[in-house]
């Protein structure tokens, strides 16, 4: 067997929290059909805000 691909199906929720911890990264993957790439692309934006927002409030804070 040469197929060195797992295909596996993961909830949204499991696959934000990997990515908001820095588990899994955009280029570790490829999404199948376009309404899992949109998910996707919508968890990854999600997640470039928290970690923004997180970042402008530490600086803040920083500051005191």
């Amino acid at each position: 067997m040469e197929n060195n691909l797992v295909h596996i199906a993961i909830s949204p929720h499991v696959l934000a929290a990997l990515i908001e911890s820095g588990t899994i990264h955009a280029v570790d993957f490829k999404c199948l059909d376009i309404n899992s790439k949109k998910t996707v692309w919508k968890l990854f934006l999600f997640s470039v805000k928290l970690t923004k927002k997180n970042q402008f409030r530490y600086q803040e804070n920083s500051y005191v």
